[in-house]
């Protein structure tokens, strides 16, 4: 009766919505826009909160350590799989840590390599490899993201020697790409994307199961390869922390729900290359995570992360 009468009042002041990557970004846009649309359904103010640092670590603490009363919510995300996977050291846990509410949406990576390339596909990617071992770079935003693993799983999965370059921007690489040698990137499709359309970048094959809107002519590298490891995408979702009470979960599920599928936070993805994407429960939503950080464990032991 407690927990229903708790519910019943719920909200009766601000909700704080942490974001684990900086201001500016592209996740903290899309951040502004569902707590936008989250704010009418849930009936009170939805304020962001920009807690970036160590690749997401330091918000996932702030988000997990917080009260479980719904008034601390977070934008969860791939990131924070991979960051235990990486350096099982953080001091939260994913899955114990966190009452999972709604998937929000999902994006794709992009195989590119420079516009000037002589490569058009990539089994011509793949055959140059092999004939030119250990010539190739690939470009990721980081170690232990998950373009970084996407490189990595395809690199081991087609038997080519890849040298992993770290850049922090997608401009970072591009000078790289000039030089007659097809290196080659992974980055979420919003980075890319106005590369790719200014005839800077080719894009040679997204990593979603199913060929994204955006790139309607670029086949997926489930596509090409049959191979299930292939399929990586990036994600985002609301998270609670662990024994916030099931009403207040109920509460923040339908609210999350109604403002993932409103017209503007749709269109606002699609305009970055994300389809948004409500989970139809919180345990579906549950389940996806489990499933998610069980194979982001796998793939780091194939992909050789140091701390596995």
């Amino acid at each position: 009766m407690s927990a229903a009468a708790h519910a019943d009042a719920y909200p009766s002041r601000p909700v704080r919505l942490i974001v684990t990557f900086p201001a500016g970004s592209s996740i903290d846009t899309a951040a502004r826009v569902l707590a936008r649309n989250l704010a009418p359904t849930l009936g009170t103010t939805v304020i962001v909160e920009n807690k970036p640092g160590a690749g997401g670590s330091v918000g996932a603490v702030a988000g997990a350590h917080a009260a479980p009363d719904g008034y601390t919510i977070m934008l969860g995300s791939v990131a924070q799989l991979i960051g235990k996977v990486a350096q099982p050291s953080v001091a939260f846990d994913p899955l114990s840590d966190f009452t999972p509410i709604s998937l929000a949406y999902r994006s794709a990576g992009v195989l590119t390599v420079g516009a000037e390339s002589n490569v058009k596909s990539v089994s011509e990617l793949v055959q140059w490899a092999k004939i030119h071992p250990g010539t190739l770079n690939y470009y990721s935003g980081g170690v232990g993201t998950a373009a970084h693993l996407l490189g990595a799983i395809f690199s081991s999965k087609e038997d080519i020697a890849t040298v992993h370059v770290p850049v922090r921007l997608v401009t970072d690489m591009l000078p790289q790409l000039t030089d007659g040698v097809p290196h080659f990137a992974f980055f979420i499709a919003p980075a890319v994307r106005p590369y790719i359309e200014s005839n800077r970048l080719r894009a040679l094959a997204v990593s979603s199961r199913e060929r994204t809107p955006q790139l309607p002519n670029v086949p997926t590298l489930y596509e090409l390869f049959k191979d299930p490891d292939l399929i990586q995408e990036s994600w985002l979702g609301i998270w609670a922390p662990a024994k916030t009470p099931d009403p207040i979960v109920r509460k923040l599920f339908e609210s999350t729900v109604r403002a993932v599928n409103s017209r503007e936070f749709k269109e606002a993805m699609a305009r970055q290359d994300q389809q948004a994407t409500a989970s139809t429960s919180p345990e579906e939503f549950a389940a996806y995570v489990r499933s998610e950080f069980a194979k982001w464990g796998r793939l780091a032991k194939l992909a050789k992360l140091p701390s596995q």
